[in-house]
């Protein structure tokens, strides 16, 4: 027989303390982490909506989120890599933490290349292919291509996620369809 602690879940791992995301209100080491800039609000934001939801998705309680980006109500959750099949294992936690939060949400893991980020961010839809474009100004964009019409289905409106991907890495975003990269060529 296994003991007591082989079974017994991981509680979440937060950047604010998980009373703070319980009640809401911040304690001073939490509130001086926000007003020095080690967390963002969006950090607190997620914090309360995922300590909520830890109730009713026990997947929940095996993750750490790292850190969080916000952009027009829209939001990305870096969490540890391996946290990415707990969460994306009950379909109904992706809905519901869209309206936890009140945006729409992508979960992502933290580190790991601009690729890997991008994949994460399109899930379920696959990336086809993901070139870097130079601008004559110097600047650079970075080209995702996808299959087509069920890439937009699943990922819904590619302008809010331009936004959050400027917003958490700093790449700015070119998408188009295979459909679309067809007829350019």
């Amino acid at each position: 027989m296994g003991s007591p602690r082989a079974t017994r879940t991981l509680p979440i791992k937060l950047p604010i303390c998980s009373f703070d995301a319980k009640t809401g209100i911040l304690c001073a080491k939490c509130e001086s982490k926000l007003k020095n800039g080690e967390i963002a609000k969006a950090d607190v934001d997620a914090s309360k909506a995922l300590i909520h939801l830890a109730d009713s998705f026990n997947e929940l309680n095996r993750v750490t989120l790292r850190r969080s980006f916000e952009s027009g109500g829209n939001y990305v959750l870096e969490f540890e890599p391996g946290d990415l099949a707990h969460l994306r294992s009950n379909p109904k936690l992706s809905q519901e933490l869209d309206g936890a939060m009140k945006g729409k949400v992508w979960v992502v893991g933290a580190g790991g290349s601009d690729r890997k980020f991008l994949e994460d961010i399109f899930f379920p839809a696959k990336v086809v292919t993901v070139n870097t474009v130079w601008l004559t100004d110097g600047g650079k964009r970075t080209k995702v291509i996808v299959p087509a019409r069920r890439s937009e289905r699943y990922i819904g409106d590619f302008e809010k996620l331009r936004d959050m991907v400027r917003q958490a890495r700093g790449i700015e975003l070119l998408v188009e369809t295979e459909r679309e990269a067809m007829l350019r060529t």
